[in-house]
């Protein structure tokens, strides 16, 4: 089970919103882990993305169903990489680093 404190930074740093879509959450949220838990992901906040559960793994255009665009829009990280260093597209397209205080590092325009 996650801890709770990094749930709600998680949260927080979402403001309510799915970080691959950005629409408005709603009842029926997922937290997707960005370096897949079996890639030796941790629940750290800069690994773990509030999403829809569409956009995690339902909808034709869903991370888990689109890897390959998933790792390009940082939704997805390497097995070789750690999350708080691979880049993360924004939904309103900008670049941004997550790190492991619950914060987002704009770094610029797509």
């Amino acid at each position: 089970m996650i801890d709770k404190k990094v749930v709600s930074l998680v949260k927080e740093r979402a403001g309510g919103y799915c970080e691959k879509c950005g629409l408005p959450a709603t009842d029926s949220m997922a937290l997707h882990h960005r370096k897949l838990r079996s890639r030796g992901g941790k629940d750290t906040p800069a690994n773990l993305l509030v999403v829809h559960h569409s956009c995690h793994n339902l909808a034709t255009d869903s991370i888990h169903l689109n890897p390959e665009k998933a790792e390009n829009k940082g939704w997805m990280c390497p097995g070789w990489k750690e999350p708080e260093d691979h880049v993360y597209v924004t939904p309103e397209g900008s670049f941004a680093l997550l790190d492991n205080e619950g914060n987002i590092k704009i770094l610029g325009k797509a």
